[in-house]
């Protein structure tokens, strides 16, 4: 990691790399300055991508302002570079009613999400994203493993 601007970092991850798990602790906005990211849940012994998220795109809003746990995890499907904002930097420069507006909207978003883990949502001529292959699972559950006993 490298400082780019006073309170910020550049991160570089390697294809395949996890940036955060969910339910993890991380509390960090992360921008896509260069890449793609698969965005996925885990249910059962399921991987569900949920988006696909590339340059110019952020990660890790909802954290950062509620200070909750990850609802998803993210893991490069390329080689890619985040510009990390920790979230003191927010506790640091944002007004009050910045903070409380976040927070406010964080919490409709998880309920919403909540709502739609729950209920599941009916979309019409809608293409939704492709699952992921066998393979795919397996690589990607290989990785969450490994991820998790760097962690232990």
């Amino acid at each position: 990691m490298s400082p780019v601007s006073e309170g910020t970092l550049t991160v570089k991850l390697k294809k395949d790399e996890i940036l955060f798990l969910a339910d993890g602790d991380d509390k960090d906005l992360y921008i896509i300055q260069k890449g793609r990211v698969m965005v996925f849940v885990q249910k059962g012994s399921q991987i569900i991508p949920v988006a696909y998220l590339s340059d110019g795109e952020y990660i890790g809003e909802l954290s950062f302002f509620d200070e909750g746990k990850r609802s998803a995890s993210i893991i490069c499907t390329e080689d890619t570079e985040f510009l990390k904002i920790p979230v003191e930097e927010m506790h640091t420069h944002c007004p009050v009613w910045m903070k409380i507006i976040g927070t406010q909207l964080t919490r409709k978003i998880r309920e919403d999400d909540e709502l739609i883990r729950s209920k599941g949502i009916r979309k019409k001529n809608v293409e939704g994203i492709k699952p992921l292959s066998m393979e795919e699972q397996t690589h990607c559950f290989k990785l969450v493993d490994l991820k998790r006993n760097k962690k232990a």
